[in-house]
């Protein structure tokens, strides 16, 4: 077998064990799992999953960032130009997949809104708003003239978080994320934002996000 083989077989049974570490926290009401339960639901040996992870922390770490790229790939995801009127569209549209999203994997909500993550997952998801708020304010621009800001660059991560707030609060109150919830972060966002862009930016003829 190939050094190739061999990763690829590596990445597959990575795959495998976060599958079914996700599969062991569905099924209960808190987060907390060990390393036996998650072998056994994948059908490993114990020693297997221990060749990946010291411990389950550091698996729900690997599968929150896992999400945490799935949030991403939302935001580099195509864009249709036709349906942009406004820079706030594409912000919506963001929070329409991110709500979307957030239903299809119930986990995700546990893992990066609920109480129960530990100081390393939050400290991954900030580093995750930050690619997520310089990947919208870079379609921002390709959509619209928008002079290039570091400061404006640093509001749109900012307002992901402020987002990512109100998200918590309504899982903190609910135990879900509400499409009235996801409408107040999206409206938290938007309010912060306009101090920076106003209300109205003039589109680009040619946007280069609509590929």
């Amino acid at each position: 077998m190939s050094a190739t083989q061999r990763q690829a077989r590596g990445l597959a049974r990575l795959e495998v064990i976060l599958d079914a570490g996700d599969a062991v926290i569905q099924r209960r009401a808190s987060t907390e799992l060990s390393l036996q339960e998650v072998a056994a639901e994948a059908g490993l040996p114990v020693a297997s999953v221990y060749h990946y992870f010291q411990g389950s922390q550091a698996l729900l770490l690997a599968l929150a960032q896992r999400y945490m790229q799935g949030f991403e790939a939302l935001a580099e995801s195509p864009v249709k130009a036709a349906k942009i009127g406004s820079w706030m569209d594409l912000l919506r549209l963001h929070a329409e997949r991110s709500l979307a999203f957030y239903r299809a994997h119930p986990v995700a909500m546990r893992l990066l809104l609920g109480p129960e993550s530990g100081w390393q997952i939050r400290a991954a998801d900030l580093a995750a708003n930050r690619r997520i708020g310089a990947i919208q304010y870079r379609r921002l621009r390709s959509f619209f003239h928008v002079a290039e800001s570091e400061t404006l660059e640093r509001a749109f991560t900012t307002s992901v978080t402020i987002g990512d707030a109100v998200w918590a609060l309504g899982f903190a109150e609910e135990g879900d994320v509400s499409a009235a919830r996801a409408e107040e972060s999206l409206r938290a966002r938007l309010a912060y934002l306009r101090l920076y862009l106003g209300e109205i930016i003039e589109k680009r003829e040619t946007p280069g996000a609509e590929a």
